[in-house]
């Protein structure tokens, strides 16, 4: 599905805009969840519903990178989204800074603002590291997980492979996300202490009610979502 990048990014820097109006103290309607996941969890089904429950837009791999592509091919737009965002641009290096080799790639650059921006229209953001970067944010950081089995049968399952062939892509793919969170950020992705709550979805025959669980889960802790608005 084409991302139209300029109607996100002019959606991101209105929000900025708006939000600047409002009472810091004020709780922001509008949460942001990450969601890193193993491959075969159902970490992706169980974001798309939950970004829906939240009323909120799911930014996947393909759809960031696809943003991140455009906004750094356009000078405007870029210059848009940086104005947008270097109030909390200065305060994420601030807090951020770590080593010699941050943000020496534009890719790193790009995603950060985009990131940023997401904070105030809200969002539920699937890996990408976005648990590190934002971390020092108000968010809600979740981990799915599964056993390499499990995963694998569900692979095998939903894409037609061979059991051995799913047990392969299962292990290439989470390697491959371990990689990036290490590449681009120098932290494993398997360190639990980085996420507020971790689901193993081995012995859920059901995944639908995990998008529940994770908004119980968000009021615990005092994150406002629309459930409670409505109420």
């Amino acid at each position: 599905m084409p991302v139209d990048a300029q109607n996100i990014i002019q959606a991101l820097v209105r929000a900025q805009l708006i939000d600047d109006t409002y009472d810091r103290g004020e709780p922001k309607p509008c949460p942001v969840v990450t969601l890193s996941r193993n491959y075969g969890s159902g970490g992706e089904a169980i974001g798309r519903a939950l970004a829906k429950k939240l009323a909120v837009g799911y930014f996947d791999k393909e759809i960031l990178n696809e943003i991140v592509a455009q906004t750094g091919g356009d000078k405007y737009l870029l210059a848009q989204l940086d104005e947008s965002v270097k109030n909390r641009w200065n305060a994420w290096i601030l807090s951020f800074l770590s080593g010699d080799n941050l943000l020496t790639e534009s890719y790193q650059r790009y995603l950060v603002n985009v990131l940023l921006g997401i904070l105030d229209t809200g969002g539920v953001i699937m890996g990408r590291g976005a648990h590190i970067i934002l971390a020092k944010n108000d968010i809600f950081r979740v981990r799915v997980i599964g056993s390499a089995e499990t995963c694998a049968k569900r692979v095998a399952a939903e894409e037609g492979l061979s059991a051995a062939e799913a047990r392969q892509k299962v292990d290439h793919m989470n390697h491959e996300r371990a990689k990036f969170v290490w590449d681009y950020w120098k932290h494993r992705l398997n360190d639990q202490t980085e996420f507020d709550l971790t689901i193993n979805t081995d012995h859920f025959e059901d995944l639908n009610g995990i998008p529940d669980l994770i908004i119980a889960a968000m009021h615990c802790v005092g994150i406002k979502t629309v459930q409670q608005v409505v109420k």
